[in-house]
């Protein structure tokens, strides 16, 4: 017995063998090629010998040029001859490699022959006959290059022998001009034998894969030979085991053949046998007796047939007798039943939502096309609301992202239970989803729906055992007056569910000409803001920060501004958040990071006691960039102490809560930089925050020192966040300071450091190293020129 290590031993063997069979043939087509070339290319080598001769026969002895001559048509005639044995006498040599043999020799005698020319037609005080030479010489190996491709090791030979002479001539000869003919002759030696070598090369390629392609026709060949003696035995086999089912019938529907008897047992189905009638069979079933009367009408077709839960694709054809005329119909019908199934799961896929099942953007937008016709036709009108969950990241990032699938998967049962049978609830993508309601007389009639979702969310989802809130903000926008086509409308809906957030999410906003406007600014503001940094277009502001102790500035906080070429001043109260959308921020504030240092590091030398720096810090910063490699960098950049930079975070970063923000926070204050709660009071103000976070200082916001002698709850407010900060022993810095019945509130406080328009707005780089030049500040600050500009500074 042959065991498979026999068989691999086989192949390899043919596969030898047959390597050897093709090298051997390409061999002897290469010999072929080469003295098939020598008769063309003797006789224009003749012409041109006989050229030369005749350019050089007055200016050389004679007798060397007659020798030359008739010893280059000896050598010229010896290898035609050559070539004419090949073709009519080819037995004289029975082995072809004896005729490659022969054809080396003579090549390297013709060679020999044309090397002779650098002593004989080169004479050295004619630089015109010399060139002339070169270029016959040059044409001799360019003309072999052809020629000899069958063969590299003959051009080889041949070409330094033509070649090489006229070059050695020349360097013997020394001189500037016989030095650059030398090293024109050997550059072009090499590039000439380089090329010879890859054409050569390609040659025996090409040669080869004939022959294998010529094999691989030969065995496709006998490999159809042999299915075709196989077709007829194993077409009982395929017939017996796939779900395929053969029929013929007469004229009357009489069934003469039928082969199905793995359908059969496969489906289930009691089918008819031969001599049954088709059509009474199939009498209850009208399609299949429809289809099989239009073949037997002469049709040809291919149709879908649906039998107890199966779909079948059957093919319907004439039967012709030998006499041309019709005798009955054959059919063939093939179960796809799977493949329709799983073309209607592709279709499932690609139109609704893996996640919530809700339909997808690709099948509600064309869903809602269809609802403007019905809509125009009958005169209503078309809602579509666009929702977004409130503080869905929060939940992602606290909870984990599998809790916040199933918030989502939640919030899609919600919508299907709450919305009439003739709305459309679909999801966008993240924690986007959209309600399209048809068939509305008036477009008020949204706000009914917007409160039924609203209130909804207002009760708690549960997930994994805990009570989660979840609200949702609702922009509306209605056709045809929001929009009239699928995007527009959707658009529409998107600005004002952007404003419903602004206004405090948990509720919903109509679409106005109004919201168009300002998104239209919001998007000419993003356009330019993309540009503003490589124009050169931001700068920053610095508002000294006053020690109450000693009234002299401790430091300043950097406040970025932006004036456009197009948009004239632009308010960081504008621009900010449009950047944040726009993903800006990451790259706005590590300029302003690396531009504060290098400015804080020039005041440095203004006087003896150091100058502290406030950055503000985007919350994007912390999810979207490096931000400790950035400082370290912006710091070495400048030379600034990490101590004199201070970092003002909003509380909006602490709440995230995640690791890697506490890890940032810590790897900071390690390092040395200073850490500021900015705007305490404005957002979610909670202690523990203080407390977990390896906080120094706490700013209390403009907003509530603006209060102090205005308000009594204000005030109440004021003191309860400095005796907070007190406890903790932060430093306390009051923003926003004005007046001096505020600035004695928060002495009598014993507030730390305060800034605001009542000691110096916010300056350009330049005027505040002059401020700093001036201290200490004046006793009676409303006497202060400075302090009087700042007061009406806008």
């Amino acid at each position: 017995m042959l065991g498979p290590g026999k068989t691999s031993h086989d192949n390899r063997l043919v596969t030898c063998a047959t390597h050897e069979r093709h090298h051997d043939t390409v061999f002897r087509d290469r010999v072929g090629m080469l003295y098939a070339a020598l008769p063309l290319s003797q006789g224009i080598l003749a012409i041109v010998a006989f050229v030369l001769f005749q350019f050089h026969a007055t200016r050389t002895p004679a007798g060397q040029s007659w020798g030359w001559l008739a010893l280059m048509c000896c050598i010229l005639g010896l290898r035609g001859l050559s070539a004419w044995l090949y073709r009519y006498r080819h037995r004289l040599l029975a082995d072809e490699r004896a005729w490659l043999l022969t054809y080396r020799v003579t090549a390297v005698a013709a060679g020999v022959a044309w090397g002779l020319t650098a002593f004989l037609f080169n004479p050295p005080d004619n630089e015109t006959l010399q060139v002339f030479t070169l270029l016959v010489l040059a044409g001799v190996i360019a003309g072999a290059l052809s020629s000899m491709t069958g063969d590299f090791f003959t051009y080889r030979l041949f070409a330094p022998l033509v070649l090489a002479p006229f070059g050695l001539v020349a360097l013997a000869r020394g001189g500037q001009m016989q030095m650059s003919i030398a090293l024109f002759v050997f550059l072009m030696l090499v590039f000439m034998l380089k090329s010879s070598r890859t054409h050569s090369q390609s040659i025996v390629d090409s040669l080869t894969l004939r022959y294998q392609n010529s094999d691989l026709i030969e065995d496709l060949e006998n490999e159809k030979q042999r299915l075709i003696s196989e077709a007829e035995t194993m077409m009982g086999t395929v017939l017996s085991c796939a779900p395929v089912a053969l029929w013929a019938i007469d004229n009357d529907g009489v069934i003469t053949f039928m082969d199905a008897n793995h359908l059969g047992r496969r489906n289930g189905l009691k089918l008819p046998r031969v001599g049954d009638n088709l059509l009474d069979v199939f009498s209850t079933h009208t399609q299949i007796v429809d289809e099989t009367q239009r073949a037997l009408r002469g049709e040809s077709f291919v149709t879908e047939i649906d039998v107890q839960d199966h779909s079948y694709e059957v093919h319907y054809s004439p039967l012709p007798s030998q006499d041309g005329t019709q005798q009955g119909a054959i059919g063939v019908a093939i179960d796809v039943s799977e493949r329709k199934r799983h073309a209607q799961e592709l279709a499932r896929r690609a139109h609704y939502d893996q996640l919530t099942g809700l339909p997808n953007r690709s099948l509600i937008m064309s869903q809602v096309e269809q609802a403007f016709e019905q809509a125009k036709r009958h005169r209503r009108h078309v809602a579509l609301f666009f929702l977004d969950l409130d503080n869905f990241k929060v939940v992602n990032d606290t909870m984990g992202h599998k809790a916040g699938d199933k918030l989502l998967r939640q919030t899609a049962d919600r919508l299907r239970l709450t919305l009439r049978e003739t709305d459309m609830p679909a999801r966008l993508g993240g924690d986007e989803f959209v309600v399209v309601s048809e068939n509305m007389p008036h477009p008020e009639d949204a706000e009914v729906v917007a409160h039924k979702i609203t209130e909804i969310f207002q009760r708690p989802f549960v997930v994994d055992n805990r009570e989660i809130f979840a609200s949702t903000s609702i922009g509306i926008a209605v056709y045809p007056q929001d929009g009239l086509s699928a995007e527009q409308l959707l658009q529409s809906a998107d600005t004002a569910m952007y404003h419903a957030k602004s206004l405090g999410k948990n509720g919903f906003r109509f679409f106005t000409d109004d919201m168009q406007q300002t998104a239209e600014r919001h998007l000419a503001i993003e356009t330019e803001l993309r540009r503003a940094l490589q124009r050169g277009e931001l700068r920053l502001l610095y508002q000294p920060k006053i020690d109450l102790g000693t009234r002299r500035i401790q430091g300043a906080e950097a406040l970025l501004r932006w004036e456009s070429p197009t948009l004239g001043q632009v308010g960081p109260d504008e621009f900010v958040p449009v950047a944040e959308l726009a993903g800006l921020m990451p790259q706005i504030g590590d300029w302003v990071l690396r531009e504060a240092c290098r400015e804080a590091g020039g005041w440095q030398g203004s006087r003896e006691e150091p100058v502290h720096v406030a950055v503000n810090v985007s919350p994007q910063q912390f999810r979207n960039t490096d931000l400790l490699a950035n400082v370290g960098q912006a710091l070495a950049a400048s030379g600034l102490s990490a101590d004199l930079l201070e970092l003002e975070i909003t509380e909006s970063v602490l709440v995230q809560d995640a690791p890697e923000t506490l890890r940032i926070f810590t790897d900071l204050h390690d390092l040395g930089v200073g850490l500021s709660l900015d705007d305490f009071g404005t957002g979610y103000s909670s202690l523990s925050y203080l407390k977990k976070f390896p906080m120094q200082v706490l700013k209390i916001d403009k907003a509530f020192v603006q209060d102090v002698g205005q308000a009594h709850e204000g005030e109440s407010l004021v003191d309860a966040i400095i005796a907070m900060a007190h406890s903790l022993h932060l430093k306390i810095v009051a923003e926003g300071v004005e007046t001096a019945d505020q600035l004695r509130y928060l002495e009598q406080r014993r507030v730390d450091l305060v800034q605001g328009y009542l000691f110096s707005r916010p300056l350009d780089a330049g005027d505040f190293r002059r401020v700093l030049a001036q201290e200490p500040l004046p006793e009676d600050l409303s006497c202060d020129p400075q302090v009087a500009a700042g007061r009406t500074a806008v």
